[in-house]
């Protein structure tokens, strides 16, 4: 069965160069032309692009403009920087965005065959490496939480005292053994499925749940990191219309997730639960706040 070809973009608003490209390129890959930046944008959203070339000089977005945004959209999008008039520190600047190389105008047909060549073998390089990483993790993460289930289960039994009888100092350091092994078990949990979402390999079940359950639970499963650190938890939920139709697992994760990330960065003070329908009714709004060290600024757009 033969595989489909690399998908290039190329983006340039002269006619003359836009079209000599797409001659040399056509017999080996899926061609596409922009004749400006902000058609080349619309079209990543439409088109699976493995690479673009870009001219620099471009009215409306310049080809630095369209690099970033297309590294915003995609970071594994290979760039070629093409130009006839910009100067090698804007070239340059194009690299430092994350440009795989630059060439400039009239080029040489067998030079910007091996660029584009090169561009796509990095493409494909780093995807095999994403694999190798991913089945790395989740191989480690089986091996690892297998032995810690046995060890969380055994001082399980031991705190229930269903073994012997134990004094204060032994409860008080087996109830440390065991809320740290659960952590440790739970940050395992969490990286194998982001795991298998990364690889697609994540089927859901949907169901009809109530939010207030999952908050009600998730407190109670946090309750003693709250009440070590003598913390205040506000929850404000809507009597009605916060029933969701959803995988309730995976929601469950998240808000797990978001809620002890706020229990654990927030040394003093209190944190606050909000869960509302949303202006249409479709869905269901979650809400943490709590007073604690915050997210960087630099940080919130990237966050998600």
């Amino acid at each position: 069965m033969e595989t489909s070809k690399p998908h290039i973009l190329i983006v340039d608003d002269e006619m003359g160069p836009r079209e000599s490209l797409k001659m040399i390129l056509n017999p080996y890959y899926t061609v596409h032309v922009a004749d400006r930046g902000s058609q080349a944008i619309e079209m990543l959203k439409e088109i699976p692009v493995d690479l673009v070339t870009v001219d620099l000089k471009m009215p409306g977005l310049t080809g630095i403009n369209v690099l970033e945004k297309v590294k915003e959209h995609d970071p594994d999008i290979e760039a070629i920087i093409i130009t006839g008039y910009g100067s090698l520190d804007t070239a340059i600047e194009g690299l430092r965005l994350g440009a795989f190389d630059y060439i400039s105008k009239p080029f040489d047909v067998n030079h910007i065959l091996s660029l584009v060549r090169r561009g796509l073998e990095r493409r494909n390089a780093k995807a095999r490496l994403r694999q190798v990483k991913s089945d790395f993790l989740s191989n480690v993460s089986h091996e690892l939480r297998t032995p810690l289930s046995v060890v969380v289960g055994f001082v399980y039994l031991l705190l229930n005292q269903v073994i012997g009888k134990l004094s204060e100092e032994q409860q008080k350091i087996l109830e440390t053994v065991y809320r740290n092994s659960e952590e440790l078990l739970e940050l395992i949990d969490n990286v194998l499925w982001m795991t298998s979402l990364n690889v697609g390999d994540s089927s859901a079940t949907i169901e009809q749940f109530n939010a207030r359950d999952i908050v009600t639970e998730t407190i109670k499963r946090y309750d003693k990191g709250i009440q070590e650190k003598g913390l205040t938890v506000n929850v404000e939920i809507a009597d009605s219309g916060v029933a969701i139709v959803s995988d309730r697992s995976k929601v469950e994760r998240v808000f797990q997730n978001v809620f002890n990330n706020a229990v654990k960065f927030t040394s003093q003070g209190s944190v606050t639960v909000r869960v509302q329908p949303s202006s249409d009714r479709r869905s269901v709004v979650f809400e943490v706040a709590d007073t604690g060290t915050g997210i960087e600024e630099n940080k919130i757009d990237t966050i998600f």
